[in-house]
């Protein structure tokens, strides 16, 4: 890799919120996160009917983030007055939030929603925005939960939401019980490639770290990530944690592991990677010619 390209090659937000925040939808996740946590208990209680409500009473996003506490204050809360303009957006920011959680939990019941069903429990009176709201959810749902929506039924616009890029794991129950770690899954894998397909643990943590993620530190969506990663992602196949070879005292590397290779590829993967960043997949050459070599191969 040229040096150019590896300047670029942990390249990503700051954490998993800026993606959304990048995005305008602030406060998206702390609300997003608690839908797959509600139908988690729902299910184990037995409780079926709480769920989808759930996607109905955020009318407003969180005002809060990350680490923020709730005694901080933006400055509207100091006396700003906001404006018609950002009060809209605020109401559009909520009716994503909705939207993102009524779709986990479509996700977590593996059923079907169609276009009425989303305008009619998670933008009632905002049906105009439709196009806009559905864009957006879609997106959080791709890039933060790595949750694919396809298009069953044009008729009646039925979607089916699966795990992107080919994988078959959600982790809903590992780490945060009802929340899709998929999207976890794949951003390992993009580490991994982008850093020449097998990089050392320190190196990796300092990404995860760049992302708010800490090794023996509980994240609010994906849980503890190190036993996350290092063990139920290993045993479910997706990723190699080993000793680098007589390395004394020992140091650990990660590799893809072979269902990594089984259900995606690396061109999959560089495309999702260079859509979070918002870079032409083909701007990383030696990765992207490495791909396109892996394609060719195995058609």
């Amino acid at each position: 890799m040229d040096s150019t390209e590896n300047n670029q090659s942990i390249n990503l937000p700051n954490s998993p919120q800026a993606l959304v925040e990048e995005r305008g939808l602030e406060g998206a996740q702390v609300s997003i996160a608690e839908a797959g946590e509600e139908e988690a208990t729902g299910a184990a209680s037995g409780d079926v009917s709480a769920g989808p409500q759930s996607a109905e009473r955020a009318s407003t996003p969180p005002t809060t983030m990350g680490g923020a506490s709730s005694g901080e204050t933006s400055d509207n809360e100091e006396g700003e007055v906001a404006g018609p303009e950002s009060s809209q957006q605020s109401i559009l920011n909520g009716k994503i939030v909705d939207l993102v959680r009524f779709l986990l939990i479509k996700f977590r019941r593996m059923e079907l929603t169609t276009k009425a069903e989303m305008m009619n429990r998670a933008m009632r009176d905002y049906e105009e925005y439709y196009s806009v709201i559905f864009s957006k959810a879609s997106e959080c749902m791709m890039l933060i939960f790595g949750i694919d929506m396809m298009e069953v039924d044009p008729f009646v616009h039925a979607y089916f939401l699966f795990p992107a890029l080919g994988i078959t794991y959600d982790g809903m129950m590992h780490g945060v019980l009802g929340v899709p770690k998929t999207g976890l899954v794949i951003i390992v894998l993009c580490v991994i490639f982008i850093e020449d397909n097998c990089v050392s643990e320190e190196v990796f943590w300092d990404v995860m770290n760049s992302l708010g993620l800490y090794a023996g530190v509980n994240h609010f969506i994906f849980g503890e990530p190190k036993s996350l990663i290092t063990e139920y992602f290993v045993q479910e196949g997706y990723v190699e944690y080993r000793q680098v070879h007589n390395s004394s005292p020992p140091r650990y590397e990660f590799l893809w592991g072979p269902r990594a290779y089984a259900e995606t590829t690396k061109m999959k993967v560089l495309e999702f990677y260079a859509s979070i960043v918002k870079k032409d997949p083909r701007s990383y050459h030696e990765k992207y010619a490495e791909a396109l070599r892996e394609e060719q191969e195995w058609a």
